[in-house]
Order: C-alpha cells, then sequence, then structure tokens
C-alpha cells in the first residue's frame, strides 16, 4: 500500500514533545548558570547528570501539556480548517509564555527560598507591591528583559521546528490507529512509565548535593504538583499508624514537675518583644558568626540571656509569627495564617495576657494586611495595630515600608501613653529583601551578602539607639525584653537552607527584671522559637497548657530537641545527631553528634512530630 510521505513525517506530536524537552533543558541550564555559585567546583560534572536525570519528569510534563494539542490534532485530522490551527497556536505559545515566566521566576525564588517555586508563592500575589520588594528595580527588568527573549526565541524555534500540525494523515487505518493510540501513550508519559506508581520527585533524586536534585526536578511539574497538594485535605506526612505518631509525640512533651522558672523578678512585668526580621545566627560574633556585622548587639548580650541553639520552624515571617505568639510549628508545604478560619482557632500569648489586664500593642513598618497578617494580629486581641500607614513618605525605603530606626521611634513615643503592664511587639523588616538602608556602614560591596550584612549593621544600630532612649523611660526598670528571629536566613554565608546551620535564630532576653545571675550568661539547650510561649507564660505563673507545641525551656526535665521545615525536607535537631529527612527521596541524612549511624528512633521522632503537627492543622 502506497503511503505519501507526509503521513510518515516524524509525527505533529513528536516534534511537540521533542520541543519541551529541549525548553525544559534550555531553562535547566539557565538555573545552572544562575545559581552556579551554590555548586561546588568539583561537582560541577555531577551536576551535567542532571539532565539525563530530569527526563522523566521533564517527559511527564511534555506529555501534559501536549493533550490539548493532541485533541485540536484529532479535530485537524477530520475538519481541516484554519482556526483549529490558530486555536492549537495560541495555545501552545500561551504555554510557552506561561512556562518562561514561572521558570524565570523560579530562579529568583529558589535564591531567596530555597526551594522550587510552589503553590506557597501564589498566596503572595495578593500583595503585588510586597512581592516586588523582594528585588531590585534591576533585578525585575533584568528578569523581566530575560523572559522576552526566552518567550521570544522559543516561539519562534516552535513555529519553525513544530510544523506540520495541519499535515494530513491520509491512509485511514494509520490514522485511526495513531488518533487511538497517543492518548494511551501519552498516559503512560505522564505517569512516567507502567509502574505501579505514578512518578514523582524521587526519580530525579541521584545525588548527596541537594540543589542538583533540584536542578533535575522539573519546576513546571513541582509547581502543577505543589498546587493539587495544597487542596488535598488528606495528611501528606503519613508515616505510621496516627495512634503510634501522637504517643511518641506526646512523650516528646511529656509532663514533667514544672514549677515556675525564677528567671525573673517579678511575675508582671512589661514584655517588649523585638521580631527581628531574618536574624540568622550568622550575624553574631557570639554565635561563631560574621565579624563586625552586629557590634552593639555583642555589647547588649553582655546584659542578657542569649539563646546558642534556638533554630526557627519555618522560613516566611507569617509563620515565624505563629510560632512566637501562637507557639504553633510551621508546616511544611503552607503557612497556617494565610488561612484565618484555621489561624482564629490558635492559642495565643496575646491573648493571655490580655486576660490578666496587660495592654497590648503591634509595630510594624510594611503592610500589614501582607499574608493575612492583619486577620492574625486582630483575631488574637492586639488593641493596637502601627504598620507603614502611619508614617510619612520620606521616612519609608523605596519597596517594603517604614526603616526600623523610624519603628523603634513610633513605639516608644506610643510607649509613653501606655498603662502598665503591657506587651508590645516590634517586627523589625530592613534585613528583609531588597536591604535598603539609609546610613553609611563599614560594607560597601553591591553583592546580595555584602548587602545583608549592611541591612543588619543598620538595625543594630537602630538597636542601640533604641535600648539608649529606652532606659530613660519611667516603664524601662519593670520590663522584659525578647528579641528573637521570626526566621534564619541562607546570606550572609549562602546557607543551604535545608541545613540546620541556615535555621539556628538570634534569640536573647534582657532587661532589669531579668535574673543578675543570668545576665551575660547563655543557654545551650537545642529549642524552637515556638517554645516561647510556654516559657514565659510558665515565670509568670500564667496556665500555658493550651501550647501543646511549646515548651518551658528553664524546666530542667524538658527533651532537647528542634524541628524545621519546608517543601523539601524534615529538619530534626537533637544531641544525639541531626536528621534531614527527604521529602523526595524519602531517605534521611544525618549530621554526626554522638552518634554516626542513623538513630532510627530519633527519625521515627522527627516523624511522629510532623505528622501529628500536619494533622492538628488539619483538624483546625
Amino acid at each position: 500500500m502506497k503511503i505519501k510521505f507526509s503521513a510518515v513525517k516524524v509525527h505533529y506530536i513528536v516534534r511537540l514533545l521533542i520541543f519541551w524537552l529541549l525548553l525544559f533543558a534550555v531553562f535547566r541550564l539557565a538555573f545552572i548558570i544562575y545559581h552556579h555559585t551554590k555548586i561546588p567546583d568539583d561537582l560541577h560534572s555531577e551536576t551535567g547528570l542532571s539532565f539525563f536525570y530530569a527526563l522523566r519528569l521533564d517527559l511527564s510534563t511534555a506529555c501534559a501539556a501536549a493533550i490539548i494539542p493532541y485533541i485540536l490534532w484529532s479535530f485537524q485530522q477530520f475538519f481541516k480548517h484554519r482556526y483549529i490551527h490558530l486555536l492549537n497556536l495560541v495555545f501552545n505559545i500561551g504555554c510557552i509564555v506561561l512556562v518562561s515566566i514561572l521558570s524565570i521566576a523560579n530562579l529568583k525564588i529558589y535564591g531567596e527560598w530555597g526551594t522550587l517555586l510552589s503553590a506557597r508563592a501564589f498566596n503572595y500575589l495578593l500583595y503585588p507591591q510586597e512581592v516586588l520588594s523582594f528585588i531590585s528595580f534591576w533585578s525585575v527588568s533584568l528578569l523581566l528583559l530575560v523572559c522576552v527573549i526566552f518567550i521570544y526565541a522559543a516561539s519562534r524555534f516552535y513555529r519553525r521546528f513544530v510544523t506540520n500540525f495541519s499535515y494530513p494523515v491520509e491512509n485511514k487505518k494509520i490514522k485511526t490507529g495513531m488518533i487511538i493510540l497517543i492518548p494511551f501513550l501519552l498516559v503512560i508519559g505522564i505517569r512516567g512509565g507502567l509502574q505501579l506508581a505514578p512518578v514523582n520527585e524521587s526519580s530525579s533524586y541521584y545525588s548527596s548535593l541537594q540543589i542538583n536534585n533540584h536542578i533535575a526536578t522539573n519546576n513546571i511539574w513541582y509547581l502543577m504538583h505543589s498546587i493539587v497538594e495544597a487542596n488535598d485535605t488528606r495528611n501528606p506526612y503519613i508515616f505510621m499508624d496516627n495512634s503510634k505518631a501522637k504517643n511518641i509525640t506526646a512523650e516528646l512533651f511529656e509532663n514533667t514537675p514544672d514549677e515556675p522558672q525564677t528567671f525573673l523578678k517579678t511575675t508582671r512585668p512589661n514584655i517588649v518583644l523585638i521580631i527581628l526580621e531574618s536574624w540568622t545566627a550568622d550575624i553574631l560574633k557570639a554565635l561563631d558568626g560574621e565579624e563586625n556585622v552586629t557590634p552593639h548587639f555583642d555589647e547588649l548580650r553582655k546584659q542578657g540571656l542569649l539563646f546558642t541553639q534556638m533554630y526557627g520552624s519555618g522560613f516566611r515571617t507569617e509563620q515565624g509569627l505563629a510560632a512566637i505568639l501562637s507557639g504553633f510549628p510551621a508546616q511544611p508545604n503552607n503557612s497556617i495564617i494565610t488561612t484565618p478560619g484555621k489561624a482564629e482557632k490558635l492559642p495565643s500569648l496575646n491573648n493571655e495576657l490580655v486576660k490578666s489586664g496587660y495592654q497590648s500593642s503591634f509595630y510594624y513598618g510594611g503592610e500589614i494586611e501582607f499574608a493575612n497578617m492583619k486577620s492574625y494580629l486582630l483575631n488574637t486581641h492586639f488593641e493596637k495595630i502601627v504598620d507603614k500607614n502611619s508614617f510619612d513618605k520620606n521616612q519609608l525605603n523605596s519597596k517594603w515600608g517604614a526603616h526600623d530606626e523610624y519603628v523603634f521611634k513610633k513605639q516608644l513615643e506610643g510607649l509613653k501613653t501606655e498603662k502598665q503592664p503591657f506587651f508590645s511587639v516590634v517586627l523589625t523588616l530592613s534585613t528583609h529583601e531588597p536591604f535598603e538602608v539609609n546610613m553609611q556602614t563599614p560594607f560597601t560591596g553591591g553583592e546580595e551578602q555584602e548587602r545583608f550584612k549592611k541591612a543588619a549593621y543598620y538595625t543594630d544600630y537602630c538597636l542601640y539607639n533604641y535600648f539608649n532612649e529606652a532606659r530613660q523611660q519611667p516603664w524601662y526598670s519593670n520590663t522584659l525584653f525578647v528579641l528573637i528571629a521570626d526566621h534564619g536566613h541562607h546570606l550572609p554565608k549562602n546557607r543551604n537552607m535545608n541545613l540546620p546551620e541556615s535555621r539556628r535564630i538570634t534569640a536573647m532576653i534582657m532587661g532589669e527584671v531579668l535574673a543578675d545571675k543570668l545576665k551575660g550568661k547563655t543557654i545551650d539547650k537545642i529549642v524552637n522559637q515556638n517554645d516561647l510561649p510556654a516559657t514565659l507564660l510558665n515565670a509568670m505563673e500564667l496556665p500555658y497548657s493550651q501550647f501543646v507545641w511549646s515548651r518551658n525551656i528553664f524546666n530542667p526535665h524538658t527533651k532537647e530537641f528542634a524541628c524545621y521545615s519546608n517543601e523539601n525536607v524534615l529538619g530534626w535537631v537533637a544531641p544525639q545527631q541531626n536528621i534531614i529527612y527527604s521529602f523526595s527521596s524519602k531517605n534521611a541524612d544525618i549530621q554526626s553528634k554522638t552518634q554516626s549511624k542513623l538513630n532510627d528512633t530519633v527519625l521515627m521522632q522527627a516523624q511522629a512530630y510532623l505528622q501529628t503537627l500536619y494533622k492538628q492543622y488539619l483538624d483546625y
């Protein structure tokens, strides 16, 4: 039987799949170039293997993108019409635009969060001004330019390479066979083969260097998967029977003798809580961090009690707020504050203090509605909330909000008329991207690390001025100051955000109400920031049993551990060893302390903790 040449040309769907595989490879190369400083020089050859290990997820994504074109191609075989051809062209060019935008955005997101672009990022699109504050005008312009170039080049290549959409298959048997067979092949491609379980991120994981695994993971597939999971009401972190997980978790928080601890001279001090944006331990000389970044804090610590092993629970500010004020740890794939129906059921340190006669206030130089922070603060009954709308335009930086010095001044002015006892919270922001500050510092370089250190130096200077003025106030002698970071940061040492070193944060309590024997001392117990509510309330002889995820740090019977997470990993810090459990590979890496072999009991504790935590999150 004679078949026309057009029928045996490389099929349109095959060309389309090849096109997407090539485009994903180009974006992968761009990712490697953009983040090359994160890859050790001796591992570049291993990074090259990412193109091979990426093929299954790339093909899965390409097959998904080919479904609509296949349907249109099938119609075109019987109802050949230029409008079908045009519709197919518009669809594919639209996909090219969308993939290009998301892939370029992924470059920047990965640099800031240490994770691929996920559904979490879309929670912030309601606040475009704040999103744009993450990066400078020139960075936005450059990324947009690169995106336009990618879209133009990919669109041209598509129109030249994927050319035979409208070519008819003249042989009816071949045409019918192809129309029947292609969807089965696409489904097999989407699920990654004929194996029992569909393909997942694990198929791309091949390296002990986490960034190599992220490079090999198709960012579009990862994003779509995270969106599906975000709308899933099932617990994605099931490791064991729920009753077993609950029992193991209960043992971590088991009831122990817990008499009020005497680190305070009074049970009803004023409390000023200063939440320091991104103040990783790496900027404190006292915590083996960088030299001369926070010289004034190094002086202040001589008057306070410094925590040397406190870890942030999440990596976003709203996660830090829930941990610090509600004692509720971060979830790997979302932030409870962004769901007001759940957040309003959380316990609150402020609620407990208000019941005991405290006046409350919250000062922030940024947009208080960002990530639903306003609804959370109102639900927890903060009486006075101050945000960027309370500041003059000349007190605002170009992107995020009021400089820290003006926020501190605003709070000090407000406290002059505040009835005692009061609970006042200040959330700083100058150490948030894009690290714009209005003073000269020893750090003059334009690199991101230098700009971060410059911003931290500025906030440190603001703290120095703040305490100098606070000491002149009549309420100072009866005030406990709590300084604690909202989360860690990959800067200034370009840390891998999956590792515990990036999650160790600044935390200190100070003030004249602090017991004299503790001033200038350190506490080296491994703890989480969500342990703050139980610790404070215990010292004030107030109930705290509702804070089930918070421990009294000063109780000598409290078990030592800290938990952190993101979309990639569950991290567990314990005296025996640190464990980093990968959700994708389902493997646990250890950092040896006293045990060089994986401690299955410690791993089980970490998994039970997360499983029980997420179940409670779903139940709220």
